[in-house]
């Protein structure tokens, strides 16, 4: 029995068709998982890779992968390039010489057509044919991504047979997308995760069957892209063929599968941490290791989230400058939808908060390309005051301020459930968090020591321009302070223009453009004022910042780092810096972050303490962490997260008694606190207090629906059907 592949990606194509940077890294990363020893065990020297071949070339390998084959071989052709349709609605694969006539139509001699591959694999002698299509269409663009197979093909009919099995990266009649700047198309990405790490070695038998590795490649990239559908087409008994191998009892593989079962909507539950914590002592590995595996077990979902959120900035944007939207911008949004690969239910929630009387279905699409059938059960963007579901325990957030003396008052949005951006949020729904402080807030008119300086050192055209440019930037600071963001960019940009030398104009802008979100644009506003403001602490604690929310923890680091170089006792950097380890969920360098910061602090913060017994919760040291959560409530008796997360700590020590009056106690403080009604309603229905549970649950329900998390709303509900059997 000999094992060969043929693998081909094609990132080089003739005007007219998208070049596909990640193709050609795509062949060579499956090249280096199939010969891999331990992974596909092929011989190097039975795998050939075509790099952006001609037609002929391309037909030549392809017949060759197939001839004087013997039966029990093992055949992979591999594709990584553009599918394009013809009139007739036949496949065809792209090579690098594919182009159209001058009249649109496709000159079919530059492709290799599906039905030559269909007939080379029907004569082949061999019965154990796998074929893999990254494939691609080049009619569906947008900024950063290229969409591909467009058709309305049949891939079974136009590859199928006896003995074959054929993976695509998407159905026919949908979209697969490939990221501008990745360094592999999202499908390929994940067919590779699950080889390299053993992950789709779904019955832990040792080896990675076609229909095993389709399934967790489905999985993840559903996750990441919702529009995308792999599927599987197979006769007989292609769906059991083995591909490659997998590790038995290796450590990680372990810890990574328990992390998939615990994780849910891009979070891991509360009892599931305490499990894997558990796992990771047992299993004899480092915290740094694990982290880096819950990462990437999360990592679709979160790209996903970043998604929502680019949607719902457009979506923003469109409004802002059409209140009531035109077809023409609602078809582009509907196009804007399908290059995120999110379905209609994804937005639905969207449309109806941000623009309500523009919540009206989208009209069909005007072109002739086919409708997008989108997957992945979501919850909505988390936005300005939304919770946010997460495990059966409700804890609060993160936060981050401005400097050490001055604290933050404005709420920013959600980019993730373990991170609040203001002082003076309401809480998240989450299992484990740190807060991070807003660093610059720009409801806080008063300047630093550097902006003073700044101020004062601006230059200026004249006395009227002077004027008008220090007139427009207060007015900015007013409307920030009122939470008119848009407003305040309005007009920090005529500062700007009047005077583009007034830099501080940047640095306000930049606040205003995180706090809708465009953290983007935050970080370009603030990469100018950082040029002329090179030993400003506080300009890279709000870069940070942004870079966190974009989930570039590693630039947020180092900004911290920086942050921290210039000043030392820095408070706010070390609290900031705890709360990017605590998401990587490093909570050992999370405390000592946060120690760093109560230590550094010039005035009593409660932050720090309420992060760092979070930290401490979630690593099973209840008891250090109901003495952190003593002086955050000390420094602030109203602190309704302390007592709502002081409550946790006590039921997971069975203290029940003190975990009710901690979870009453936040709601004496605030009657719409949702998340310790919940709480309180699992502790009562721990000790037997069915009706006491069922009256904080139907409360829970009540406030939940009032905040349309929907998830929320029906896990409660779930709740009470339970108690009223």
């Amino acid at each position: 029995m000999t094992k060969v592949a043929l693998l081909i990606g094609i990132s080089d194509y003739e005007p007219g068709l998208n070049p596909l940077p990640a193709s050609v890294k795509d062949m060579q990363a499956i090249a280096k998982v199939l010969q891999h020893p331990e992974m596909g065990g092929f011989a190097e020297t039975d795998i050939q890779k075509l790099e952006n071949p001609d037609p002929q070339k391309m037909q030549e390998a392809i017949e060759t992968l197939f001839s004087d084959r013997r039966k029990d071989d093992l055949v992979v052709l591999y594709f990584s390039g553009h599918g394009i349709k013809d009139e007739s609605g036949k496949l065809h694969l792209a090579t690098r010489l594919t182009r159209k006539n001058p009249q649109g139509r496709l000159i079919k001699s530059t492709t290799v057509p599906a039905s030559f591959v269909h007939n080379i694999m029907s004569d082949s002698r061999c019965k154990r044919q796998v074929v893999i299509l990254d494939c691609c269409f080049s009619g569906a663009f947008a900024e950063g991504w290229s969409a591909k197979d467009d058709g309305s093909l049949d891939i079974r009919a136009e590859l199928g047979g006896e003995g074959r099995v054929v993976l695509t990266s998407s159905t026919a009649t949908e979209y697969s997308f490939q990221q501008q700047g990745s360094n592999l198309s999202i499908y390929t990405r994940y067919l590779i995760e699950g080889i390299e790490t053993g992950a789709a070695d779904l019955d832990n038998d040792g080896a990675v069957s076609v229909d095993e590795l389709h399934e967790y490649a489905k999985k993840k990239v559903q996750e990441a892209a919702p529009a995308m559908q792999p599927e599987i087409y197979a006769v007989k008994e292609g769906f059991k063929i083995l591909l490659s191998k997998a590790p038995i009892g290796d450590p990680k593989l372990k810890y990574r599968k328990e992390v998939e079962i615990y994780a849910s909507r891009g979070e891991i539950s509360i009892i599931g941490r305490r499990i894997l914590d558990a796992l990771r002592h047992n299993l004899g590995l480092l915290p740094e290791e694990t982290a880096a595996i819950e990462i990437e077990v999360l990592k679709p979902y979160r790209e996903y989230q970043q998604k929502l959120q680019q949607y719902e900035q457009a979506l923003v944007d469109a409004i802002g400058r059409e209140p009531t939207l035109s077809d023409y911008t609602r078809n582009d949004l509907r196009r804007y939808q399908e290059i995120l690969g999110l379905r209609d239910e994804d937005i639905a929630s969207i449309e109806t908060r941000i623009s309500p009387k523009n919540a009206v279905p989208f009209p069909d699409k005007v072109t002739a390309s086919k409708s997008i059938s989108h997957k992945d059960d979501v919850t909505p963007v988390k936005t300005l005051n939304k919770a946010v579901a997460a495990s059966p325990t409700e804890t609060p957030a993160p936060n981050i301020v401005k400097s050490p003396s001055i604290l933050a008052t404005s709420v920013a949005v959600l980019r993730n459930p373990r991170v609040m951006i203001g002082a003076s949020v309401l809480a998240t729904v989450v299992l484990t968090f740190s807060f991070l402080v807003k660093p610059h807030d720009a409801s806080v008119t008063t300047p630093s020591p550097v902006e003073s300086s700044i101020l004062s050192a601006t230059p200026t055209i004249s006395p009227t321009t002077e004027m008008s440019a220090k007139n427009f930037y207060d007015s900015g600071l007013e409307k920030s302070n009122k939470k008119d963001y848009k407003g305040a960019i309005e007009d920090f940009n005529e500062v700007l223009r009047l005077d583009p030398n007034f830099i501080l104009a940047y640095n306000k802008r930049g606040d205003a453009r995180s706090s809708l979100k465009d953290f983007k644009g935050a970080i370009e506003d603030l990469n100018k004022y950082i040029q002329s403001n090179p030993n400003d602490a506080n300009s890279y604690v709000s870069r940070g910042w942004a870079y966190y929310n974009l989930y570039n923890y590693k630039q947020a680091i180092i900004d911290y780092n920086k942050a921290i170089q210039i000043n030392p006792k820095y408070a706010l950097a070390y609290n900031n810096r705890g709360a990017v380890y605590a998401d990587q969920g490093n909570y050992e360098q999370a405390i000592s972050d946060y120690t760093k910061a109560i230590e550094f602090k010039n005035d009593p913060l409660k932050w720090p303490y309420y992060n760092r017994g979070d930290a401490r919760r979630n690593l099973g040291d209840n008891e250090g962490a109901i003495e952190d959560y003593n002086q955050a409530i000390r420094i602030d008796p109203t602190y309704t997260n302390a007592f709502n997360n002081r409550g946790l700590a006590y039921a997971n020590l069975k203290d029940h008694k003190k975990a009710i009056e901690d979870y009453s106690q936040a709601i004496r403080i605030d009657s719409n606190y949702v998340y310790a009604y919940y709480n309180r309603g699992d502790v009562r229905s721990i000790i037997k207090d069915k009706q006491g549970a069922i009256a904080d649950y139907q409360i829970a329900a009540n406030l939940y629906q009032k905040q349309e998390n929907t998830k929320r709303y029906q896990q409660t509900l779930e709740k009470l059907k339970e108690l009223q059997k």
